[in-house]
């Protein structure tokens, strides 16, 4: 993952040569022009490249989920878990 933040790409657009702002927003403009894929093209896209076995039908009924708790774990966050074996 890049580690340039939002901030940190903005300033250094501003720095550029206006020509070169011209080129950055011609090429942004190109990429947010392209047509976004649907939820189910996506889905379709998952199960043809094999990451999908089916697709499951939403679900409609959320009784089951209402009165749900959260259990208890011993031990700290599985987030912070996640991050300490990344190495960040």
């Amino acid at each position: 993952m890049p580690t340039a933040t939002i901030d940190q790409v903005i300033a250094e657009a501003k720095a550029l040569p206006l020509d070169k702002q011209k080129q950055l927003r011609d090429t942004l403009n190109s990429w947010l022009a392209q047509p976004q894929m649907t939820e189910a093209e996506f889905e379709q896209k998952l199960l043809r490249q094999g990451f999908m076995s089916n697709v499951p039908p939403p679900i409609v009924d959320f009784s089951n989920y209402r009165n749900r708790q959260p259990i208890q774990v011993a031990g700290k966050p599985l987030s912070e878990t996640i991050i300490e074996d990344r190495g960040e």
